[in-house]
């Protein structure tokens, strides 16, 4: 669900930055304010607290991002806090990211695995799904030290979960249904 939210909102922020010209520095600035979220909940909190204003929030996250934002960040920030979405700006650099590829005819697959994967076997994973989906595949990777074993793929809404922790969870699943 959230996900298709930040589609809507994150592709008329590509919009204005592609018309702008700042499509470049504003993905830039989205993939700061993810590591920066990720790493701060105190930032998350900041951006959602409901009696400080606008303005403060979005000086602050100037202030984080050692410059001023550019204008259609700001406006989607805005628009995000405004409507009670701020969970949306966690993963907007990923959905600005699938949006250029969707743009430019690629597909990324955003891969988690519990060891990173070595730089031939993601080459080889990127040449398989470009096969199996028709289109040229970038593969994304991630490591989840959770999954215990194997993988699990993501492209777009569509997922691929062959990870020890998922098999361990559809068990539990069946054990437990009536």
């Amino acid at each position: 669900m959230a996900r298709s939210v930040a589609r809507r909102y994150v592709s008329a922020a590509l919009q204005a930055a592609r018309r702008a010209g700042v499509r470049d520095e504003m993905g830039a600035q989205l993939a700061s304010l993810r590591a920066l979220m990720d790493a701060s909940p105190a930032l998350r909190r900041l951006l959602g607290h409901p009696t400080m204003p606008l303005e403060r929030k979005l000086a602050a996250l100037d202030e984080l991002l050692d410059e001023p934002a550019v204008e259609p960040l700001r406006r989607l920030t805005a628009l995000l806090i405004d409507n009670d979405r701020v969970d949306v700006l966690r993963i907007a650099d990923e959905v600005y990211r699938e949006l250029l590829d969707e743009a430019e005819g690629v597909l990324r697959a955003f891969v988690t695995t519990p060891v990173p994967l070595r730089d031939d076997q993601a080459e080889r994973l990127a040449r398989a799904m470009s096969r199996w989906l028709g289109t040229e595949v970038v593969v994304d990777a991630e490591v989840d030290p959770d999954a215990l074993g194997g993988i699990v793929v993501r492209v777009g809404d569509r997922v691929l979960d062959a990870s020890l922790r998922g098999r361990l969870d559809r068990i539990q699943r069946a054990m437990a249904a009536p």
